[in-house]
């Protein structure tokens, strides 16, 4: 039923270009689905986070610098292999700026349109942390793209010139923003212009569930934190797993999920965000039933049951899995 992408017919490793595509399919596997107001020194040099404005919602990070250390080929790999088939944000990246995503920290996507979207205008807006001088940074641009980008002295915003001059069948060329030192934004007009926003304090930073979501959910590789566009439960599932009232997850405002790349498979965290306590109670109760409905249905998943975990914590319905990718595969295409 479920197979794995990461390795090439011939059984060769993934070629870095095929790993950085996964990563992209990973980060948009957000289809599933307060630190309050920063003061204004705050979101001038805190995390990338800070400069996420509040209209967001699908927030994503990749940890570059963890991944480099831990190896990028067996990271990357097992990440690949959770979701292929998505957007390839870090390869989107790469293609638009000319810059390498794994020579960055840390690549924070963020955007506003619905989450579970599969056309190619997702994550375009990213905030990147890495040690490229702005005119390095600029330069790439304009080699990549073959326009000329002109610096606005007021915000700090580069555009491109002569935009209507590309191809009608290309991406629109990117925006730049500098937020502060050796941290960039890139990507749509109107997504730069709102980080630029929140730097300045004329625009509200992130905040609430998806907020909330994100920090709980934060891990070492990936973390992603997403606000539910449509039925959290496939409607087919639903009708196999008799007797469960999916209703519950309508109440659903944020999911946020963490992976990591260990040294028997993945490790996922999946969290699910609702109003009250007895809608955790609830929700909690079906997602039980649910898991249980699934290993009748997968094998793979029925090995691997005892190796999930559920609890619920207040408002927020916790799942944990450590072991191989594959059943990560169910967990996703299923709850």
């Amino acid at each position: 039923m479920l197979t794995r992408s990461s390795r090439h017919p011939d059984g060769s490793r993934c070629s870095r270009r095929a790993l950085l595509t996964g990563v992209g399919a990973t980060l948009a596997v957000v289809t599933a689905g307060c630190t309050g107001f920063l003061d204004d020194e705050e979101t001038a040099s805190g995390d990338p986070e800070s400069h996420v404005p509040a209209e967001t919602t699908v927030l994503a990070r990749l940890d570059v610098a963890t991944i480099a250390a831990d190896g990028n080929d067996d990271v990357l790999e097992e990440l690949a292999a959770v979701e292929p088939g998505h957007i390839d944000v870090a390869t989107t990246f790469e293609a638009r700026t000319g810059l390498d995503p794994l020579e960055a920290d840390e690549l924070l996507l963020f955007d506003a349109d619905a989450a579970d979207t599969d056309d190619d205008t997702t994550g375009r807006n990213v905030i990147v942390d890495g040690d490229w001088a702005e005119a390095d940074v600029v330069a790439s641009l304009e080699e990549t793209t073959g326009l000329e980008y002109e610096r606005s002295e007021v915000d700090e915003l580069y555009r491109p010139v002569d935009a209507t001059e590309v191809d009608s069948d290309a991406p629109e060329p990117p925006f730049l923003g500098v937020l502060i030192d050796d941290r960039f934004v890139v990507g749509e007009e109107e997504g730069v212009r709102s980080s630029l926003d929140v730097r300045d304090g004329d625009g509200e930073p992130l905040a609430g569930t998806l907020r909330d979501a994100y920090d709980d959910a934060r891990g070492e590789h990936l973390t992603v934190a997403s606000e539910p566009s449509g039925p959290l439960v496939p409607a087919e599932y639903q009708a196999l797993a008799d007797g469960l009232n999916f209703e519950i997850f309508d109440e659903v405002q944020a999911v946020g999920r963490s992976y990591a790349a260990v040294e028997n498979g993945i490790a996922i965290e999946l969290a699910l965000h609702v109003p009250t306590e007895a809608d955790a109670a609830e929700l909690e109760s079906v997602t039980n039933g649910a898991i249980a409905a699934l290993a009748g249905l997968d094998e793979e998943f029925a090995d691997a049951r005892d190796d999930v975990s559920l609890e619920r914590t207040g408002a927020v319905v916790e799942l944990d899995y450590e072991g191989d990718a594959d059943v990560v595969f169910a967990l996703l295409d299923e709850v």
